[in-house]
């Protein structure tokens, strides 16, 4: 019975490794469908294309521009023009009256109507003032949507960098893996290696088949997700991705990187611009208590025709056959001027509530300034760590590799068994990916560092 499991491990292994090559294979070719090259400038340029974020952000700055008008402030005049036709039959039955039976009346009465507000405490200035910063507002916004999304971008097309280039650590595993079950086969067939031997060393070349499907899966998800930042509608659309990751150089000095922060981030921008407009309503409110002076003026014109031919006088006096048209034009220009002396403290109460905004506005940005300096410093203490970890992460990547090509030598005379050899080829996988994910943290700090400052959209 010991030997008939171990044949039927073999046995079982022969059969699962080409079904776990022949899915992988597969699961490729569906994925596959473009073979498009593409830079992180031109993943950025698709971002700000296609991304919904962007595109609604987009919206919003029209919607904000279009009201950023002077006929939206009251500045000008509004003119009305109405037109009223009115048809009424009058039946008199009244013996007191000298005229009964039916009396038809019919009018046009046409009229234009001019309103406007000469003065009104600034209101139409301050008004308008407060459309500009609004419009400001949604663009401020949008910068941060731009920059978040670039940020997302850059994050996420080396994220796809570096599943890919875990994929190569993966193939280069495994074809060291696959070398070792060759190797130990040979040794079994000629009768200088025991059979324990050739099952760790097939059960390790599973291992790594196995890592390689579950690595390309992860790989295909973090190209979804690329694409999604894109907006890509084709979700499974692959790109021939040819960047490497590479850790930025860049060295900077703190007292710069505050400096660039507190002129350029986009955070602390619209709350300074949020902070115009809270102003402006105060000024809005002080303007309710001022007078308010205003102009109207009109024509209208009245035709009246009145049919008496169905009309009974008194007398036997004859009703005239022909209507009887009658017209009136009327003129008039009118002045008001309007101040509220007294409402309750209304007015006054508005304006102390409009100031307390303002005050917390101000307050809120100096909270705002004290928290990014916090985020820069800890951004700029983590990248400065991760350079650190870097060249440890790199440092220790060519130890493990050297140690590697070493005991490969070793293994291959004889001097060291499948266990102590696959404990090294773990060593140089796990530090292989240390470098890697090192790197990938190093991109990531740098970007923050470069958000936090405003670079992004430069």
């Amino acid at each position: 019975m010991k030997n008939i499991f171990p044949s039927l491990w073999l046995y079982f292994a022969f059969i699962l490794v080409p079904l776990f090559f022949t899915t992988s294979f597969a699961q490729n070719q569906v994925f596959k469908t473009t073979n498009d090259a593409l830079s992180l400038e031109e993943a950025i340029a698709k971002s700000l294309k296609n991304n919904y974020g962007i595109l609604i952000e987009r919206e919003r700055i029209n919607q904000a521009t279009l009201n950023n008008s002077w006929g939206e402030t009251g500045r000008y005049p509004t003119i009305s023009l109405l037109l009223q036709q009115n048809n009424t039959i009058n039946n008199i039955d009244n013996p007191a009256s000298f005229l009964a039976g039916n009396v038809i009346n019919n009018s046009v009465q046409p009229a234009i109507n001019v309103d406007w507000v000469i003065f009104n405490g600034f209101r139409t200035k301050i008004s308008k003032h407060r459309l500009e910063k609004l419009q400001e507002e949604s663009e401020g916004n949008a910068e941060i949507v731009i920059q978040n999304t670039i940020q997302a971008v850059i994050l996420g097309y080396y994220r796809v960098v570096l599943e890919k280039e875990r994929i190569d650590v993966l193939k280069k595993v495994l074809n060291y893996s696959r070398d070792r079950n060759k190797y130990s086969e040979v040794q079994i067939e000629l009768g200088t290696a025991t059979t324990a031997e050739t099952l760790l060393t097939k059960t390790n070349f599973l291992t790594d088949s196995i890592n390689l499907i579950n690595q390309e899966l992860v790989y295909r998800n973090a190209v979804r997700d690329l694409n999604v930042l894109m907006g890509e509608k084709e979700v499974e659309k692959v790109y021939e991705i040819n960047a490497k990751l590479e850790a930025p150089s860049e060295s900077y000095q703190f007292e710069d990187l505050e400096k660039q922060m507190l002129e350029a981030n986009p955070d602390l921008n619209r709350l300074l611009i949020s902070q115009a407009i809270l102003k402006d309503a105060t000024l809005l409110n002080q303007a309710a208590m001022t007078p308010r002076f205003s102009v109207s003026a009109g024509n209208s014109y009245n035709f009246n025709r009145q049919d008496l031919s169905q009309a009974i006088f008194s007398g036997d006096r004859a009703a005239p056959t022909e209507p009887i048209n009658a017209t009136t034009t009327n003129y008039f220009l009118n002045f008001n001027l309007s101040f509220t002396l007294f409402n309750g403290g209304q007015l006054k109460r508005a304006v102390q509530r409009a100031k307390i905004s303002e005050n917390i506005g101000n307050l809120s940005i100096g909270q705002t300034q004290l928290t990014l300096s916090r985020d820069l410093a800890r951004a700029f203490d983590l990248y400065n760590v991760r350079k650190q970890l870097l060249e440890l992460s790199t440092e220790s990547k060519k130890v493990a590799e050297q140690n590697l090509e070493i005991l490969e030598e070793r293994y291959n005379s004889g001097l060291i068994n499948s266990f102590d050899y696959r404990q090294i080829q773990n060593t140089f996988q796990n530090a292989a990916f240390n470098e890697l994910q090192a790197t990938y943290n190093l991109i990531d700090a740098n970007t923050t560092l470069i958000r936090l400052t405003g670079g992004l959209t430069e």
